[in-house]
């Protein structure tokens, strides 16, 4: 899978194999700072809008990859707590809803080092 830093390297990419891309926009995944959350939930901030990329990033992977087994399975916990990501109220996460987001995103963080 070809990871870009740019958008320009991406164009540069596609053009070398006579390919345009479907999107002229650049977005940016920060796996980092969603990484840095994961070592210390206890005392970090949820960076909810790169968690909220990633979560959704890591599905996308998981499909594309015919690797769904590899997320955990996702249940009213997980539903709870995307849906409150969304809305920016990570701070009114449940204590399952906090388990299910660690553990989603850790099993993305995984699932993203073993992709070919």
């Amino acid at each position: 899978m070809p990871v870009f830093v740019t958008g320009r390297q991406a164009r540069a990419f596609a053009a070398r194999r006579g390919w345009s891309l479907a999107a002229t926009e650049v977005g940016t995944l920060e796996l980092v700072r969603v990484e840095r959350w994961l070592a210390d939930p206890v005392r970090r901030r949820v960076p909810a809008g790169a968690v909220l990329e990633a979560w959704n990033f890591f599905e996308d992977l998981a499909r594309g990859l015919g690797e769904e087994r590899r997320l955990p399975r996702q249940r009213a916990a997980h539903d709870g707590a995307y849906d409150k990501l969304c809305a920016g109220e990570c701070d009114d996460w449940t204590p399952d809803e906090r388990r299910a987001a660690l553990e989603l995103l850790a099993a993305g963080v995984r699932l993203w080092g073993s992709a070919p």
